[in-house]
């Protein structure tokens, strides 16, 4: 666990992100590969998820990322509505497509990130149900640290105030309050694999079951 005092916010979460990318790459593979596997298991089980239609779920690319390939699998194969996100870069904001196919609708995009190709269809933030948000550091207010360019502090306000936003994230992750700015947009709880955090509340316990 990580804590900063530091007035400048942008300057502070800059240093944090190198702290925090290098504190993944330092985990054991074995440690690693362990958390990544309770990390998943748990999403079947996070609020919302079941009743969710249409599920927001990020692809996985970098290297201190948690692989989220299973999930986008198992989205498909239980029958709910994957949508991926793509960088406009021109807008500077993210616009989403259903995939329905991990090989044929997924191509290398911005920062060859995996997005949905150009013949995906695009769905409007309103018609998702449940998002699973990225991110390299979190707190226990909900907060949450990107990589500086604020594509879903731009996305999370487009979707209905009701849609659970969720995300992932290995122990090494976890920081008892990061710095925060007036665009920041907190989530409604992270999963550590060995508690969950909801906004403003820890429990110190393991992810639900």
């Amino acid at each position: 666990m990580i804590a900063t005092m530091n007035p400048n916010p942008q300057a502070e979460k800059r240093r944090l992100r190198r702290t925090l990318v290098e504190q993944i790459g330092y985990l054991p593979l074995e440690q690693r590969s362990a958390q990544e596997r309770t990390l998943i298991e748990s999403v079947p089980r996070l609020p919302g998820y079941h009743q969710a239609k249409t599920v927001l779920l990020y692809v996985s690319a970098f290297p201190e990322e948690i692989q989220t390939r299973i999930l986008l699998e198992e989205a498909l194969a239980n029958g709910k509505r994957l949508v991926c996100p793509r960088v406009d870069r021109a807008a500077g904001m993210l616009r989403l497509f259903l995939v329905e196919d991990l090989n044929a609708d997924l191509q290398p995009g911005t920062l060859r990130i995996p997005e949905p190709a150009g013949h995906c269809l695009e769905i409007e933030p309103a018609a998702v149900d449940w998002v699973l948000v990225p991110g390299i550091g979190f707190d226990s207010r909900g907060f949450r640290l990107g990589r500086g360019a604020g594509h879903y502090d731009r996305l999370l306000p487009r979707l209905r105030p009701t849609v659970p936003r969720w995300a992932l994230a290995f122990e090494c992750q976890w920081m008892e309050a990061l710095p925060v700015e007036s665009h920041d947009v907190p989530l409604d709880g992270v999963v550590f694999p060995h508690r969950r955090v909801v906004r403003n509340e820890v429990d110190s316990g393991p992810p639900p079951v």
